[in-house]
């Protein structure tokens, strides 16, 4: 298993594992609401209950619409990509068939320098005309090599699974540290294979250092989901130097995600009228955590 696998591994225990305390908290709320509509308020801690349900259940709906729109636009960009295919050279498609990847390479024609892997079950690479103008073979190879490892590890479907995870755990922003680095550590990991493949380090580098120009210029979407131009930086660093990339986390973000976690738990255990101060508390906390989680998904689905 891979350093990426890994990542991507703990990544969705640790996804699940918060799914299943929030899912916990969210019916322990839906049942105090109930109550309250039926009953009317008891104790402070009533009013405290609707904050948070209702700032969770705005947070969850912005966060899985803003994942939303990603997935359309990207989708969208993909079909406007492929409309304008080409007849693929032939020396693209005498590389294809040596890396078995006949019938699974598609070449559009765009002047931006790009490629990538894109679809679910069954993956594919597309490459713009304006990248294969700029390489000579043995960097195309390697390209190639490149995106295959993606294509291999179905990285398409594993990137949208952790975007919905860091889009619904809006409040456990841990995740999203995680997912930010589960997507370079794939786009190092996969130079890596393509490294091994071809035994020489030259002819990928010089196809970084090709189209580095321009990485501001490509925007794909969920395709890109970190800067273009510090993947294509990190990526040429890491060939440079081989040094593993590390695992940096927001300490805030850990205390965050922990405490609210803590806290989601409980408010899912503790009766607010038994103990009104011990609720109150960390549903202060969780609401905190839930109002700076809102706020981010709602900077996410307005931006332009």
């Amino acid at each position: 298993m891979t350093r990426a696998d890994r990542v991507f591994a703990g990544l969705v225990v640790l996804a699940l594992g918060s799914s299943a305390v929030l899912l916990l908290l969210f019916g322990t709320l839906l049942l105090r609401a109930d109550l309250l509509l039926a009953h009317g308020a008891d104790d402070p801690a009533d009013l405290v209950v609707v904050l948070v349900l209702g700032l969770a259940l705005c947070g969850i709906g912005l966060g899985l619409l803003s994942l939303l729109r990603q997935l359309l636009a990207t989708a969208q960009l993909i079909r406007s990509l492929l409309r304008r295919t080409v007849v693929a050279p032939p020396e693209v498609e005498e590389v294809a068939r040596r890396l078995a990847l006949a019938g699974r390479v598609d070449v559009v024609e765009d002047e931006r320098p790009f490629s990538f892997c894109y679809w679910f079950i069954r993956p594919r690479i597309c490459v713009s005309t304006g990248l294969l103008d700029r390489l000579e073979p043995d960097e195309m190879e390697a390209v190639l090599l490149h995106e295959r490892s993606h294509l291999r590890r179905r990285d398409p479907l594993r990137l949208v699974v952790a975007r919905y995870f860091a889009a619904g755990l809006y409040v456990v922003p841990v995740v999203e540290d995680l997912v930010e680095y589960y997507t370079l550590e794939k786009e190092l990991e996969a130079d890596q294979d393509a490294l091994s493949a071809l035994g020489d380090v030259r002819p990928l580098a010089r196809a970084l250092y090709k189209v580095l120009p321009d990485a501001d210029r490509v925007d794909l979407g969920l395709l890109t989901p970190v800067g273009s131009l510090s993947v294509t930086e990190a990526r040429i660093d890491q060939l440079v130097s081989g040094a593993a990339l590390p695992l940096h986390v927001s300490a805030l973000h850990v205390v965050l995600s922990g405490g609210a976690l803590v806290a989601a738990a409980v408010l899912a255990l503790v009766e607010g009228p038994a103990a009104p101060g011990l609720f109150i508390a960390p549903a202060t906390l969780l609401f905190a955590a839930a109002l700076s989680g809102g706020v981010q998904q709602l900077r996410l689905v307005t931006r332009g």
